[in-house]
């Protein structure tokens, strides 16, 4: 079976077909309207794969700052923007109907529940948050020096999906503007790797963020106050950003909610995504609806099929709560409890909880054999079931590449001294080489 964002290789006949891969971005823009007059911002084109996550450097004069080094890594404070492809501007091109856009995955997206944070699918825009200062941010200036106010300068705009390219089409209220918060990051703040590649004298930013992954959907421009930008993309924990979206929350104009069948195994889906113009009416001078609209200029960088969380990550959205201290929470960071969280999230432990004294996590014993392995591990807790995220990893030589294999688990039995042991199995493959590991 293909996986979501995966590869499928079938052998069919005795010939090998490599079959596409599916994106996790918009694939094809079924539809468009814009009156944008710019023939950089008006290819709806634009809104299809990745989100900007870089803008070549360029010179100009911003807030009296006359410098060479503008653009550079696409950040809450330095949105995509510059005489290239970038993004696709939606404006009215009359005072009666939206501009809009409709895109469509190449796949159907699902309300996963395992999805972080139950955020489904993302959309990227060209909001930015807004600095203390009025001076222009270059690409060699520290980001931790660069203070934030609790303002933002979003685009208001529609969000709605269908599973048909022609309706019915399904959205919220509860749905934020797809042009806001969170501004896209194209790189994660990290000083100590900073990747020397991107542009000269760069000096805080490392490697690219995952588009696929959401922030905490809870925040919003007003908990950026008194952050500076390193603080903030910090905060973001891997996230490329972009303004999240739960299906759960999706209805039609009756309020019939978006439909689930057996086929997406129970689960609510949709492949077509339709970013339109907000609308306000305009009255005449005597306060009458004088049948004209108000339209917002949103602009549109990407949309993305949002990947399910991996173990840890789910473990960790549920044991840290904070947005400001989770992006802490490492897998080898030693928690309340005095274990390292990843050990935590594989016992099933939360990182307060007490843990049995000297209860490492130890592989007891590991027995090959013809068919199967078999793997004895101690733990504080009983298992019932392999925990997310354990693997055995082996590999045919020390060179070569390593397999993940999930175990499963045959038992959990008391040693009456507060320690389980396990006993887990894992099919015989071609590994000569093994090792119990976290697959993050």
């Amino acid at each position: 079976m293909c996986n979501r964002h995966g590869l499928l290789l079938n052998l069919i006949l005795a010939a090998t077909f490599c079959v596409a891969a599916e994106s996790p971005f918009g694939a094809e823009v079924v539809d468009c309207v814009t009156g944008e007059k710019n023939p950089y911002f008006n290819k709806s084109a634009n809104v299809l794969g990745p989100p900007v996550q870089y803008v070549p450097l360029y010179s100009g004069n911003m807030g009296g700052v006359s410098s060479s080094a503008y653009g550079g890594v696409v950040n809450p404070v330095v949105p995509a923007f510059g005489s290239s492809k970038m993004h696709l501007s939606l404006i009215s091109p009359d005072d009666e109907e939206p501009g809009y856009v409709v895109i469509a995955f190449d796949h159907d997206v699902l309300d996963d529940p395992d999805n972080p944070f139950g955020v489904d699918f993302l959309v990227f825009g060209n909001a930015g948050c807004t600095k203390s200062t009025t001076t222009g941010m270059t690409a060699l200036d520290d980001p931790a020096t660069c203070r934030l106010t609790a303002q933002g300068f979003p685009e208001e705009s529609v969000v709605e999906v269908a599973q048909d390219p022609d309706g019915p089409w399904y959205g919220s209220d509860s749905w934020r503007t797809s042009d806001g918060f969170a501004p896209t990051l194209g790189h994660r703040y990290d000083p100590t790797n900073a990747d020397t590649n991107l542009y000269s004298g760069n000096l805080w930013w490392g490697a690219p963020t995952d588009p696929t992954f959401p922030v905490d959907p809870r925040i919003s421009f007003s908990d950026c106050a008194g952050l500076t930008l390193a603080e903030l993309c910090q905060r973001y924990n891997g996230s490329a950003g972009g303004a999240g979206y739960d299906l759960a929350d999706a209805v039609d104009e009756d309020g019939n909610e978006l439909p689930a069948d057996a086929a997406h195994g129970g689960h609510k889906w949709f492949r077509y995504v339709k970013i339109s113009c907000s609308a306000e009416m305009k009255f005449d001078e005597e306060g009458d609806w004088d049948g004209d609209w108000l339209f917002s200029e949103p602009e549109v960088d990407a949309v993305a099929d949002v990947r399910p969380a991996t173990g840890y990550e789910l473990w960790r959205e549920r044991h840290y709560t904070d947005w400001a201290t989770a992006w802490q929470a490492t897998p080898d960071a030693i928690a309340a409890n005095g274990l390292p969280n990843g050990i935590n999230c594989v016992y099933g432990l939360a990182p307060t909880d007490t843990a049995a004294v000297n209860v490492p996590f130890k592989v007891v014993s590991f027995e090959p054999g013809e068919t199967e392995h078999v793997i004895k591990m101690l733990s504080p807790k009983q298992m019932t079931v392999t925990p997310k995220g354990l693997v055995v990893k082996e590999s045919s030589s020390l060179d070569a590449g390593w397999k993940s294999v999930v175990p499963t688990l045959v038992s959990s039995e008391s040693q009456g001294d507060g320690t389980w042991l396990n006993t887990f199995t894992v099919p015989k493959g071609e590994g000569a080489f093994f090792k119990l590991a976290l697959d993050e």
